[in-house]
């Protein structure tokens, strides 16, 4: 392996970043034999604090012979760190993409994600694997700059594999481990980074669905399948140099760099997990607490766009770990746990859910890899926690985006230009009245969505029809002003909403009409007559 170490970032980056990032967010990976359409779809809640909240068009470009590409720190993260460390030959036509807190899908229908991944800090073992794999990286990558460079140069998943592969072992990484699925609508593969220029991939069986949410994933690898698995070539090497695994013991056909590099059992990580896997295949029986868990499984049925979207907004309903219920839930049932901590009791923390308050987007990646690559890949985008927002459909090959969302962004006050704020607006608004605000969320969703499921395909085949036509720019017309048009009415109806459910629920009132507490509420908060003291 050659890093490039002529920018000697090492450990007070890796420091840097430990410190600021957020273990955070939650991502699914469908195979086309795993949905009801045959497309394959790519999930992320961007569950995040820092401000950038806007979603804007990469423009495609062709660049001149000798042209260098910058590597740039936190290009899309915290403000005022934004620093060049490195460059690497540009190639000489990069494509168009989406970008917003994370870079998520390019022209050419290709989608990722990532959730950034922690390791046990109560095991001995573990913490050392981090000091190394960590603390001790050098390199000038970082999750956004490796996912931007992806997408402007790969036209397939295994391709964008190889372009991640390829940068990690030329520049480092210094970041923490990242979880990226990757799908162009025929192929899914899982590509993870360790640090130190160590990566592996997985290709997900067609007929799986895959969840991870803040934990290495990738085990029982074998690394000489070489259709289904790629690594770095020092991938074992490393392990056994550093101490991480006895040589004698190493199996090739078996290996799970997620142990070997960024071990964790942690239930922050793995409740979630089990979440997912527990709501796509019920008939099966999965432990809560388990300190393992398949990496993925293939569902009892075949998935939807809808069934992922409500997923990606699950609070554990109807468990044992059902946030919506106790007392933290308050009298209407609120899900949503702010942060919290607690002076006497050090390690205190909530359950995780998949749905959270600090959600930036939710963004469900649907491909059909038998279509035109121009049209193949629906990027449904929504802002804010997914079980109070809507999403709509969105194509990189649009001429053009509403303005709302590259308007505005989390750290500068409420603009009710800015699509974020008004989606937030409503997911706070939520929380006066938690159970019955969300069926009005849902209600006024649906009566939008469940037409935009029908139709999105129906315009995506007509598109598909032009472009085998010759008729390139008629479809680029066609998906611009369906998908801007839809876009344009979904936040006007959400900014419509917000109104509805502030004067529906203001004051404690619903409808301005008093509302007692569940018995049970007041019985558990005492509520009682006011009396005065017996003299």
């Amino acid at each position: 392996m050659k890093l490039n170490r002529k920018v000697l970032v090492g450990a007070l980056l890796a420091l840097s970043l430990t410190a600021q990032a957020s273990l955070a967010c939650t991502v699914i990976a469908v195979g086309k034999k795993a949905s009801v359409d045959g497309s394959a779809m790519i999930t992320h809640n961007d569950d995040s604090r820092t401000a950038n909240s806007r979603l804007y068009i990469v423009p495609e470009a062709d660049w001149p012979e000798g042209s260098m590409r910058a590597i740039v720190k936190d290009q899309h993260g915290y403000p005022g760190e934004q620093q060049k460390l490195d460059e690497t030959p540009q190639v000489k036509h990069t494509y168009r993409y989406f970008s917003s807190r994370y870079s998520f899908m390019n022209e050419k229908g290709v989608a990722m994600s990532e959730a950034t991944n922690g390791v046990d800090d109560t095991d001995e073992r573990a913490l050392k694997v981090k000091q190394i794999m960590e603390k001790d990286a050098v390199g000038s990558l970082d999750a956004w700059s490796l996912q931007d460079i992806a997408l402007e140069r790969a036209s397939t998943a295994r391709e964008a594999v190889k372009v991640m592969g390829e940068m990690v072992e030329k520049h480092g990484f210094y970041d923490l481990s990242e979880t990226m699925p990757i799908t162009d609508g025929n192929e899914v593969w899982i590509f993870e980074v360790y640090g130190n220029g160590i990566w592996a991939a997985w290709r997900m069986p067609d007929d799986h669905i895959f969840v991870a949410a803040n934990r290495a994933r990738l085990r029982n690898l074998n690394l000489d399948d070489k259709e289904n698995v790629m690594a770095c070539p020092d991938i074992v090497d490393f392990a056994v140099k550093n101490g991480f695994v006895d040589a004698k013991k190493v199996d090739r056909k078996n290996f799970s760099p997620a142990d070997v590099y960024c071990p964790s059992t942690e239930l922050y990580a793995m409740r979630r997990e089990w979440r997912v896997l527990s709501l796509i295949a019920p008939s099966k029986t999965f432990d809560p607490n388990a300190m393992e868990l398949p990496m993925s499984i293939v569902p009892d049925k075949k998935v939807s766009v809808q069934d992922i979207f409500t997923i990606t907004g699950d609070w554990y309903g109807g468990t044992p770990y059902d946030l919506s219920k106790g007392p933290a839930a308050g009298p209407w049932g609120n899900p949503i746990r702010f942060a919290n901590s607690s002076k006497t009791k050090p390690g205190s923390t909530w359950e995780r859910s998949i749905n959270m308050m600090r959600t930036c987007y939710v963004h469900i990646a649907q491909v059909r890899g038998d279509l035109p690559e121009e049209i193949r890949g629906i990027s449904w985008f929504g802002y804010g926690a997914s079980d109070t927002t809507y999403i709509t459909p969105l194509w990189p090959i649009m001429r053009k985006l509403p303005d709302f969302y590259n308007t505005g962004d989390r750290f500068h006050p409420y603009d009710s230009k800015s699509g974020w704020w008004v989606n937030t607006r409503v997911q706070e608004i939520a929380g006066l009245h938690y159970q019955d605000a969300r069926k009005d969320i849902h209600a006024a969703r649906d009566e939008k969505l469940q037409p935009l499921y029908v139709l999105t395909p129906m315009v995506q085949d007509k598109a598909a029809e032009l472009i085998k036509a010759g008729k390139r720019d008629e479809a680029v017309s066609l998906i611009t002003d369906f998908a801007y048009a839809n876009a344009v009415d979904f936040n006007q109806r959400w900014q419509t909403l917000g109104d509805v459910l502030l004067g529906k629920y203001a004051l404690g009132y619903v409808n301005f009409k008093t509302t007692p507490y569940p018995q049970e509420w007041n019985d558990f908060i005492g509520y009682g007559p006011v009396t005065r003291p017996a003299k």
